[in-house]
């Protein structure tokens, strides 16, 4: 049952309901309900990332239970080759930009500059087919700053599809206002607004401003970082 597989998840991850409620903006209500089978989580792909656990086994009980267990088995039935700019793409690879000088802010904000230096990250192109983006619309960003811990730390690695720009509640975009590039979750809200909300609201609290007043880069579909 997915309520049980929750209240596991969160005990070995040695956090409370009100924990849970308050990195994911939501009530505790709605966690006590998540654990009892009453209510599915909207977003379990966070509530999975925030508890370190296989995304997979979070919905269907299948397969390893966190993510290090996975990474390890994982690690140990592969060859790792070494490669640097130089080495061709493989036929299932792809090349996307890496703005490395230009921080994405999961914080107050940076000042957005259109430079790049010819960094590229690697895919495979089976992960794009998964999550359903095509190459051309993607450019990765490092993110600063710790508004969006735990789900995105400081340090971590982005990847932004920029032809998604429509705002679905909840998703996390990149997103530049006044100049300031930050990394949000968005809400619409009435009159053509929308909420710009944090995973750490207490030191980072929510705004609201004019629709028209925020370019959205694009959403944000993958996140890495070293542990």
């Amino acid at each position: 049952m997915l309520g049980d597989r929750i209240k596991q998840a969160r005990l070995t991850a040695g956090l409370t309901q009100p924990d849970i409620a308050q990195k994911l903006s939501v009530s505790k209500a709605a966690v006590s309900k998540w654990e009892k089978g009453e209510n599915t989580p909207k977003e379990l792909d966070l509530l999975a990332k925030l508890l370190n656990v296989s995304l997979n086994w979070l919905r269907t009980g299948k397969g390893q239970m966190l993510i290090q267990e996975v990474a390890m088995n994982e690690t140990r039935a592969m060859q790792v080759d070494e490669w640097d700019d130089t080495t061709p793409l493989q036929s299932d690879e792809v090349e996307v930009p890496y703005y490395k000088s230009i921080e994405l802010a999961a914080g107050a904000g940076a000042i957005a500059e259109q430079d790049y230096n010819g960094y590229k990250l690697r895919f495979g192109k089976r992960f794009f087919r998964r999550k359903g983006v095509q190459k051309e619309n993607v450019i990765c960003f490092p993110a600063r700053g710790n508004s969006m811990e735990p789900v995105i730390p400081n340090g971590a690695t982005v990847a932004v599809d920029t032809a998604k720009r429509d705002v679905i509640d909840g998703d996390i975009y990149a997103i530049c206002q006044d100049g300031l590039c930050r990394l949000k979750r968005l809400y619409l809200i009435p009159n053509h607004q929308i909420r710009i909300n944090s995973f750490n609201f207490d030191e980072h609290p929510d705004e609201i401003a004019d629709l028209s007043n925020v370019e959205i880069i694009g959403r944000v579909f993958h996140c890495s970082f070293e542990l």
